[in-house]
C-alpha cells in the first residue's frame, strides 16, 4: 500500500506527531485506548514496524504506554497540568570564583535526614536494582577467582569490563575500541579528568543554569571560572545564549547534561543537538 506520507525517512515521526497533536487537543484523553499496531499501519498505509517505531517514540516522551495483551493508552503525563519552571536568569559574565561549598555543604547535611525526601541525586530507588543478581555475580567472581579479586585493577580498568562496553558501543554506533576506555569511580571523576584535559586553572567554562551541585564544586577545586547559560524546563541550554556567550568570551570547555539533566530532568530534542 502507498503511504500518505511524501517522504520515507522520518515517517514514525510523522504519525506521532499526529497522534501527540490529538492528545494535546484533548482529541484522545488520558485513559482512551489508542488505535493498534495494525490499524495505524493500514489507516495511514504504512508498514507495522513504522507504526510500532511511532508508539514507541510516544512512549519515550511519556504521552503513552503499553499495557500486556491490551495494547497502547494514552498516560496521565503531569507536565500537562504542572506550571513547569521559568528559565534561570544567566550569568553574562565569568565568575571569577566559585563559592557555594557551605550551601552544597548544609544540603548533604540534610540529605539523611528521615522527614525529608532527597531530590538532589539523580539515582533510581533501590528497590529497582538488581541486588540479588549483584550479590550472586559477586560471589561466583569471588569463588572462582579470589585472588584476582584482591589484586590491584589495571590503571585503566579491568579488560573484560572495558571489552564489553566498547561492544555496547556498537548498539549506537560508537565503534569504540576497549583500549579507548578508561574506567572511573563514578561519573565525577570522569568529568574532573575530562575538564584537566582541556582546561588549566582560570579558564572559564560554561554551564547550564541549573546545573548538579556537583559541578560546581569540581569547577571550584580546578580553579575554573564558570559562566552560566540558561536552561529551558524541556528541552535544556539555551543555544542561542550558548553561541552569543562563545563569541562574547573566552571559553575553554562545555559541561553540559543534554539527556535528563540534573535537575530539570529536560530532554534536549535531536534536532537541537544537531544544530550546526
Amino acid at each position: 500500500m502507498k503511504s500518505k506520507f511524501p517522504g520515507e525517512d522520518h515517517l514514525y515521526l510523522q504519525v506521532a506527531e499526529g497522534v501527540e497533536k490529538m492528545i494535546g487537543d484533548d482529541i484522545l484523553r488520558i485513559g482512551d485506548k489508542l488505535p493498534s499496531v495494525r490499524v495505524l499501519s493500514k489507516k495511514h498505509g504504512i508498514s507495522m514496524g513504522t507504526a510500532f517505531q511511532a508508539y514507541y517514540h510516544l512512549e519515550g516522551k511519556g504521552l503513552i504506554e503499553s499495557r500486556p495483551k491490551s495494547g497502547y493508552y494514552v498516560r496521565f503525563n503531569p507536565r500537562r497540568f504542572a506550571d513547569l519552571p521559568k528559565k534561570m536568569d544567566p550569568v553574562v559574565t565569568p565568575v571569577e570564583k566559585v563559592t557555594n561549598q557551605d550551601m552544597i555543604m548544609q544540603m548533604i547535611k540534610t540529605m539523611t535526614a528521615a522527614d525529608i525526601m532527597n531530590f538532589a541525586l539523580a539515582s533510581p530507588s533501590v528497590n529497582l536494582l538488581p541486588a540479588a543478581k549483584l550479590s550472586k555475580s559477586v560471589v561466583h567472581a569471588l569463588r572462582n577467582d579470589p585472588y584476582q579479586c584482591l589484586q590491584y585493577e589495571h590503571a585503566q580498568g579491568n579488560p573484560e569490563l572495558r571489552k564489553q562496553i566498547a561492544q555496547l558501543s556498537f548498539n549506537w554506533g560508537g565503534k569504540i575500541k576497549p583500549d579507548e576506555v578508561l574506567i572511573t569511580s563514578g561519573c565525577m571523576e570522569a568529568v574532573v579528568m575530562a575538564l584537566r584535559a582541556v582546561t588549566r586553572a582560570g579558564d572559564t567554562v560554561a554551564v547550564e543554569c541549573p546545573s548538579y551541585f556537583g559541578i560546581y564544586q569540581v569547577i571550584e577545586s580546578l580553579g575554573l571560572k564558570l559562566i552560566e547559560i540558561p536552561a529551558d524546563p524541556v528541552t535544556g541550554i539555551d543555544l542561542d545564549g550558548l553561541e552569543q556567550a562563545i563569541r562574547q568570551h573566552s571559553i575553554a570547555a562545555c559541561l553540559l547534561v543534554p539527556n535528563f539533566s540534573n535537575p530539570s530532568g529536560s530532554c534536549m530534542p535531536d534536532e537541537h543537538k544537531q544544530r550546526p
